[in-house]
């Protein structure tokens, strides 16, 4: 019994070192196995063709009256008539009669002066007629010489001279006064507001109303610094009598009206000589002309304070490629397809609006863009490239295209 209690330790660590040379020897072999195909990003592409694009720079701004006037009251008394075409919105012509003002205390003034005008005409006449008999009478005693002025009479005849055309003014200004009860348009156009109405008295200097030409409106746009370089913009000089490139500039006004948006036909005709301490912008004015004409295709006429969007005719940028907004990635690169392998490339955008990136056109035949997002990815990644449904493949076009000349994401199977 005492010789197996001591070799049981050594029966253990035999039995324990022939398990583990056991498990050593017949260990588990791993099986290959085919390793998982590779995933390569899908993407549309377009070819980068050469053509021509016509800037539009946007900006913004609030229709305003080109010509407009505060109608005053020039002499007092009660509004005795105000015409159907001096109210709010309605429109006038040039020579219209828009308000009366009670005229019996200027009538009975133009009386007075009228009759004052006549008695001093009989006062010259009369002194005249003094006159020629004392000269007579200065003769008839043998004077050959000139008689003194007292003796002709001349102090009392440029008396009366001066009576007679203080009398003549008093009935121009009599007459003025007379004609200013009527309130008569300046030029056609129509009414801002209407401040008063029948039966009020007025003062010389009270606001009757405000009025405005209706011949052409006007607009301010903000031009941001950016912009400026594709612009011509006619400039004003001191010592040149027409402005330096006069040509003016089309514009196109926008804006939404019963869920439909309108166009206008603009020009820019000057720029401001100030730049906004504010946002240091440009201000440039443009100007349409006959906004309120009728217009068969439906387009109803501005209003005064209307907010417009506004598109100002730019540069033509040649041997550029348009790009949609997708294919650009972080605004400084684009991801070119070359033998389905990706390779991005740094670009210098010459105009970017809300919908288009224009650059210049650089790039060997046989490349693609891709205008799929796909995030950050590394050159030299596979790709490829697939077709969206509705689309028809992109053929090459070597002449020049203009803005609304679009090409299509290329088709491939």
């Amino acid at each position: 019994m005492k010789a197996l209690n001591k070799l049981l330790p050594l029966i253990l660590i035999s039995v324990t070192v022939l398990a583990i040379w056991f498990l050593f020897v017949n260990k588990p072999v791993a099986r290959k196995t085919m390793s998982a195909p590779s995933h390569k990003l899908r993407t549309e592409v377009m070819e980068p063709i050469a053509e021509s694009y016509q800037v539009w720079v946007p900006s913004y701004g609030i229709i305003q009256p080109k010509n407009q006037s505060l109608v005053i009251a020039q002499v007092s008394g009660q509004v005795t008539a105000v015409s159907e075409r001096f109210r709010d919105g309605a429109f006038f012509e040039k020579g219209e009669v828009l308000l009366k003002i009670d005229d019996a205390d200027y009538q009975a003034q133009l009386t007075i002066a009228q009759a004052e005008l006549r008695q001093a005409e009989f006062t010259l006449e009369d002194e005249k007629a003094r006159s020629e008999m004392a000269l007579k009478d200065w003769k008839k005693l043998g004077n050959t010489s000139q008689p003194p002025s007292l003796v002709a009479r001349e102090p009392q005849l440029n008396s009366a001279l001066s009576v007679l055309e203080a009398s003549q003014a008093k009935v121009n200004q009599a007459q003025l006064n007379l004609n200013r009860t009527k309130i008569v348009a300046p030029f056609a156009g129509r009414v801002l507001n209407l401040e008063v109405n029948v039966g009020q008295v007025v003062n010389n200097g009270t606001t009757l109303g405000s009025i405005y030409a209706v011949d052409a409106v006007e607009v301010r746009l903000p031009l941001k610094q950016s912009d400026l370089a594709h612009l011509s913009l006619p400039e004003a000089y001191r010592d040149l009598e027409t402005q330096q490139n006069a040509a003016k500039i089309p514009v196109k006004l926008m804006a939404e009206m019963a869920n439909v948006t309108h166009t206008w036909e603009g020009e820019l005709v000057r720029v401001e000589g100030t730049i906004d301490a504010q946002t240091r912008q440009l201000y440039v004015v443009v100007v349409v002309n006959d906004p309120y004409k009728f217009r068969s295709d439906g387009t109803p006429p501005l209003k005064i304070g209307q907010f417009v969007k506004a598109l100002i005719q730019g540069h033509v940028l040649d041997n550029v490629v348009v790009l949609p907004r997708a294919a650009v990635v972080s605004s400084s690169y684009i991801n070119l397809i070359q033998n389905n392998v990706l390779q991005r490339f740094q670009i210098e955008p010459l105009w970017v609006d809300d919908s288009e990136v224009i650059i210049q056109h650089q790039f060997k035949p046989n490349t693609h863009i891709a205008v799929t997002p796909l995030g950050d990815v590394v050159s030299g990644t596979a790709v490829e490239i697939i077709q969206s449904e509705g689309t028809q493949p992109v053929q090459q076009n070597k002449g020049a295209k203009g803005k609304n000349g679009r090409q299509k994401p290329r088709n491939k199977s």
